[in-house]
């Protein structure tokens, strides 16, 4: 780092990411589970994938949105559990609630991670490394959880820091341009933000696999090559990121999926889950007092490749009529011939001016919004199944 006063003059981010999250979580609430390979998610036998490994499963090549079988595969003798999510969404507050007390900068991007900007905390709390191994120690002290921290200049190489050390490890990634530069050149490509799989193959094909070899590239080449992301590539292999730190507390999206037991090419079934998963997005909006613009529908085929449809609304949206409807027919665009492992429906592009529009009581309701405010009264004393739609007792078509 540099000299005395440097960190002063420069965004001081951490990236704090808890270490196998869930798994870490199972295997504290119960000391069956330590020190073996735990993993979280489907049942082995039934369709579905991983949604967590713990450090131990890792070892046996298991990581998460891996298929549920293929990881049985590999190691039978480990300890498969359903998810909790309700356990883990308090615990992640747990920890917000402990990094909100070191800044107002907190941006939650994810259950188990969060970026938060320090710069000028320095009285408060120490340099930049001296927090960081506050925030840790409280993590652990408190909740018995062990997290590792990135500490850098901005988001992108924070992010990639806290990768580096894990578990519960700190990496100071150089403030100095030229210096971070050098650290990031030996880095895979693919660690860049946005380089996914397809744009990898794309870059080992240019014979850029390292984010040093990316770095000999001009803006032109890659803003020719891959457009306005070519512009970001340029930008990111140098460690050039001015995004801050945003506080998050209203939600982005909010989507529910669903995988079936085998791939089916049956519409009926697939609008049934539809409407279901609508339903769950729509309340779910509902309770957190926000209104939508655009219904995103998400699918995956047999192949395990993840595609979105967006269907933009002419206005925002909580209900769950209004998203089922454009969810369907962005369903019914599909190629005739397609067959569906897994149907999600998501909800985002929420309009901040408007949100809680539904709940004033000063609003006119019309009577669709009227049916879900009541369904959402039953639903809340009696349970989910208290209320059945029509569209719920349709048979599915013959496969």
């Amino acid at each position: 780092m540099k000299h005395e006063g440097t960190e002063e003059r420069v965004r001081s981010i951490l990236h704090i990411d808890m270490d196998a999250f869930f798994t870490s979580i199972e295997q504290r609430d119960d000391p069956r589970y330590r020190g073996k390979p735990v993993v979280v998610g489907a049942q082995p036998g039934h369709r579905g994938v991983v949604a967590a490994a713990s450090y131990e499963s890792r070892k046996f090549g298991i990581h998460s949105a891996m298929p549920i079988n293929e990881a049985f595969r590999r190691c039978p003798h480990a300890v498969f559990l359903p998810p909790r999510m309700d356990a883990y969404a308090e615990e992640s507050r747990r920890v917000m609630a402990i990094l909100s007390g070191f800044s107002p900068m907190l941006e939650q991007v994810s259950v188990d991670e969060a970026f938060l900007d320090v710069t000028g905390t320095r009285k408060l709390f120490g340099d930049t490394l001296t927090t960081a191994n506050t925030i840790r120690l409280a993590i652990k002290e408190q909740i018995h959880l062990t997290a590792s921290i990135g500490i850098a200049p901005n988001k992108f190489l924070a992010k990639l820091g806290s990768d580096m050390n894990k578990p519960d490890g700190v990496t100071v990634v150089p403030i100095d341009p030229a210096d971070s530069i050098a650290w990031l050149a030996p880095h895979p490509v693919r660690k860049i933000w946005g380089v996914g799989k397809k744009t990898e193959e794309t870059l080992g094909r240019m014979g850029i696999v390292t984010i040093g070899d990316l770095q000999k590239r001009s803006r032109e080449s890659l803003v020719g090559a891959f457009g306005q992301s070519g512009l970001d590539l340029y930008e990111l292999c140098r460690g050039i990121d001015d995004r801050p730190v945003e506080n998050r507390e209203e939600a982005r999206s909010i989507s529910r999926e669903h995988t079936f037991e085998t791939d089916t090419r049956d519409r009926l079934q697939w609008k049934k889950t539809l409407l279901a998963l609508s339903q769950d997005v729509a309340r779910s909006a509902r309770q957190s007092g926000v209104t939508g613009r655009t219904v995103v529908l998400i699918f995956r085929g047999p192949d395990f490749t993840k595609h979105t449809r967006r269907s933009t609304l002419p206005a925002t949206t909580a209900l769950a009529n209004e998203i089922y409807s454009a969810s369907v027919n962005l369903c019914d665009a599909l190629p005739s011939n397609a067959k569906l492992r897994l149907v999600g429906v998501g909800l985002t592009g929420f309009d901040q001016d408007v949100q809680l529009d539904l709940f004033r009581q000063e609003q006119p309701q019309v009577p669709w919004e009227k049916s879900e405010r009541a369904i959402d009264k039953l639903v809340d004393r009696f349970g989910d199944g208290v209320i059945v739609r029509g569209t719920d007792l349709t048979k599915s078509e013959d496969t």
